[in-house]
């Protein structure tokens, strides 16, 4: 890890210093080797006073259970029918997965307790079919689950839930983690499984609307993994006030903190407000923005600026931010007397390269030429000069296009620049 490395880590925890983040487990995590891993994530977490609740999956506790019993299971996630017999097997497996999980916890030096905080009622007749004892989450005792947590305990939410005659329920592990994040107002859902969510996305980009994320589920009707699940949960989870919900592979390393601790993350993301931003610099961005280009200037990407350069032409900047943190930067030079505007310090962090970013930056910088006025845009590359092109950037060998200022500083600093025109229409 380098220095730039802990300093985004350590943006983010005074965010989430505080919070309420909800963590659920499908049982096959819990199962497999990566389940220690998560564990010391977890630990990490309650050591930077991030409040943490516990919810957990048990489908493939009750499906292995049934089979050794064998007994016929007529479900194991809770969201068809429950009768008699899959019950019964249901709530031997949670209860077994739920003593085991204390067990680990206390492992990790974490006091934790299992909560009985769902009140639910039978779901009745779904398409026709009595559902027998699955049941519809109805109400999270909030007050029980911030009680604990006010105490330092972290709560373990199983996936059972009891209706006002005592009866019990088998409920969807999925949407018991929505329901209890809404109930604690909390900041973050993060469902960990041991698929790859990042194979459902077509695109560079992991960062989903829940329309997005809704949307995906609809036009893929084939697609039938608990992965859609829980982009369906995500969706109304952001919908009822939760900002952000996070899926990941247990699979990967460092699953929740590279998840939760870098922009780009390892999984797949749904929100429910602007997570990226293109926005003009401002005089706070100064110290970022000088760290933006020292880095390229170090890959000779650049040309060095001062602070004091940075700032005396702040207005020429914009910026990306990617969860309020500056991840790349470009600016747009006036030359009145030209008629001219250039595209200049276009640079994207490492690390956050091969997202679109630049794309986006060199879409702003055109917007900002044609609100100034300008006929034509111009940039003097090195590196950059391919990448320009293919944006619509012609090169030209007339230096003589250059406004006389600019040709003036291309001839002493030596770096034997490209010139590209681009013409705003």
């Amino acid at each position: 890890m380098n220095f730039s490395d802990l300093r985004s880590i350590l943006q983010y925890v005074p965010q989430f210093r505080g919070r309420t983040f909800v963590v659920a487990l499908d049982g096959a995590v819990i199962d497999s080797p990566d389940f220690s891993n998560i564990l010391l994530d977890l630990a990490v977490l309650r050591s930077l006073n991030i409040k943490v609740v516990l919810v957990h999956g048990a489908a493939a506790q009750i499906e292995a259970l049934g089979a050794r019993r064998k007994v016929t299971l007529s479900n194991i996630d809770g969201t068809g029918v429950t009768d008699e017999a899959t019950l019964e097997v249901s709530m031997d497996a949670i209860t077994r997965l739920s003593s085991a999980v204390m067990q680990s916890l206390t492992t990790v030096k974490l006091k934790a307790a299992t909560a009985n905080a769902i009140h639910a009622h039978p779901a009745g007749i779904i398409k026709g079919i009595d559902a027998g004892f699955t049941g519809t989450i109805e109400k999270i005792d909030s007050g029980v689950l911030q009680s604990f947590l006010d105490q330092d305990i972290l709560p373990v939410v199983p996936p059972l839930g009891f209706d006002a005659d005592g009866q019990t329920l088998r409920v969807n592990s999925d949407a018991v983690a929505r329901e209890v994040a809404t109930a604690l107002n909390a900041t973050k859902v993060i469902f960990v499984s041991t698929e790859d969510p990042r194979q459902l996305s077509t695109c560079r980009q992991h960062q989903w609307s829940g329309d997005d994320a809704l949307a995906f589920v609809d036009e893929h009707p084939e697609f039938a993994s608990g992965m859609a699940s829980k982009l369906r949960h995500a969706a109304r989870a952001t919908r009822d006030g939760v900002p952000r919900v996070h899926l990941i592979s247990s699979r990967s390393e460092d699953a929740l903190l590279s998840e939760l601790f870098s922009n780009e993350g390892v999984g797949l993301m749904v929100y429910s407000d602007a997570y990226q931003k293109v926005r003009p610099a401002t005089r706070a961005d100064v110290d970022e923005l000088y760290l933006l280009i020292h880095r390229a200037v170090e890959d000779e990407q650049l040309i060095e600026r001062s602070r004091s350069d940075i700032q005396g032409a702040i207005d020429d900047y914009i910026v990306v931010e990617i969860d309020g943190n500056v991840v790349g930067c470009v600016a747009v030079h006036p030359y009145p007397e030209s008629g001219k505007a250039e595209l200049a310090c276009l640079y994207v962090k490492k690390g956050h390269t091969g997202q679109g970013y630049g794309g986006i930056l060199v879409d702003a910088a055109l917007d900002r030429g044609r609100q100034l006025g300008y006929g034509n845009l111009f940039a003097l590359s090195t590196q950059a000069a391919g990448y320009l092109e293919r944006a619509g950037f012609v090169r030209s060998e007339d230096l003589n296009l250059l406004p006389e200022e600019r040709h003036e500083k291309w001839s002493k600093n030596g770096r034997n620049a490209v010139l590209l025109m681009r013409r705003l229409e």
